[in-house]
């Protein structure tokens, strides 16, 4: 990856803090090899298509152009039949979508998806999952994870929210700049100030327009169960769950909230948003957290208020939980930073700290949970991971109820 792009105007800390945005502009690793994913485990193969959905029934606020509709690349991956020598399907296969916003060095990285590969054969319907991206990231940017759970059966829809992610071309060629609604300007010299303008402005202008987008992509899957296409008939929509990293993950444990076609959710490291901070989640949900000090590393004079800001979250997450409707689960993984619940620690030199948990090592204990999780609440298959802290994961600290 070759640098970072301005996600808008005055969000340094919505870019240092929210998505690992401070990340972006750390040097890729050296020689990066094609095949940095592993192979998912599970019994299918995996199948992948990509998909421009245009939502005619909302202007897109975030540009002048007051003809401009909302656009929404999908991208879904899901249980398939073995294609024999078929060549995956590359990491970044829309360059053009991202202009220069630095994927250059892992172009070349391939996955373990096939394109437009037959859905599997096997009876009955696929549980569904709606995923989203951290904020100034992309639709794909949890491929190690999106894979492994389409391995195991399910279908996963994973959005591109436009105005917080990476787009500037969609693939219909209409061009994307968000110059509206932009963040508020405030004196970068006060931090708290900053923090403070900025999630306001998030919870109040952003997040409504990311659930705006979860559920009109909900509605195109009940239409793809419906209509003629490689879906028809196929999608079990009594069995829908969220996830998302970081801004993604508050979309996800909001849409549990709001949205009862929705049965279960996890929020892979990122602070809460939404009606939640005020309302009982009413389904099951997994909270994940990192465990490093951030501000340990910070420069010594955002340091207070980056540590006001962590007690602040923690006290969201602990009132949302003491006042939950249902199951929940709490997951600190040790020596893990933002960046880990997502593809980052596999494209960037900085994980290779060790100092940090391996990479891999914190993508098997990210996706053992997660799955353990969705395959609990969606598919009734009990896991003693979800019973007690375990011995095959002493990096977790767990805690349920």
């Amino acid at each position: 990856m070759t640098g970072s792009r301005t996600i808008r105007a005055g969000a340094v800390a919505l870019a240092a803090w929210l998505s690992g945005g401070q990340l972006a502009a750390q040097q890729p690793t050296p020689n990066l090899p094609a095949d940095i994913f592993i192979r998912p485990p599970g019994p299918h193969a995996v199948g992948i298509y990509d998909w421009l959905w245009v939502d005619s029934s909302r202007a897109e606020r975030q540009t002048k152009d007051p003809n401009e509709k909302r656009h929404l690349p999908v991208e879904v991956w899901y249980p398939a039949e073995p294609v024999a020598d078929a060549k995956p399907a590359l990491y970044i296969r829309t360059p053009g979508e991202f202009g220069t916003a630095g994927f250059k060095t892992c172009e070349h990285v391939t996955t373990h998806s096939v394109t437009g590969a037959p859905l599997a054969a096997a009876p009955g319907k696929y549980p569904v999952l709606v995923s989203s991206h951290g904020a100034g990231w992309t639709r794909f940017s949890a491929t190690f994870l999106t894979e492994l759970l389409a391995s195991h059966g399910y279908v996963v829809f994973s959005i591109d929210h436009p105005g917080l992610d990476r787009t500037v071309m969609f693939p219909d060629g209409v061009a994307f700049k968000a110059d509206t609604l932009t963040m508020p300007t405030t004196d970068p010299r006060n931090i708290r100030a900053m923090i403070a303008g900025t999630m306001t402005f998030l919870n109040d202008v952003s997040f409504p327009v990311w659930i705006e987008d979860s559920r009109y992509v909900l509605d195109r899957i009940d239409a793809l169960n419906r209509e003629p296409g490689p879906f028809k008939g196929r999608l079990d929509l009594g069995r829908i769950g969220a996830l998302g990293w970081s801004f993604g993950g508050a979309a996800a444990i909001e849409l549990l909230q709001i949205d009862r076609r929705v049965k279960a959710a996890v929020n892979h490291d990122g602070r809460l948003f939404g009606g939640v901070l005020t309302e009982p989640v009413r389904g099951p949900f997994m909270l994940f957290h990192h465990g490093i000090d951030d501000a340990a590393s910070a420069p010594e004079a955002s340091r207070p208020a980056m540590r006001e800001m962590k007690v602040e979250m923690e006290g969201y997450d602990s009132a949302t939980r003491a006042r939950a409707g249902s199951d929940w689960y709490d997951i600190t993984i040790a020596r893990t930073n933002h960046g880990h619940f997502s593809d980052l620690p596999l494209l960037l030199k900085v994980f290779q700290d060790t100092t940090l948990v391996a990479p891999r090592r914190g993508h098997e204990i990210i996706a053992a949970y997660s799955l353990a999780f969705f395959d609990r609440y969606l598919k009734g298959i009990e896991s003693p991971l979800l019973a007690a802290p375990s011995p095959q994961f002493p990096e977790v600290a767990f805690r349920r109820r």
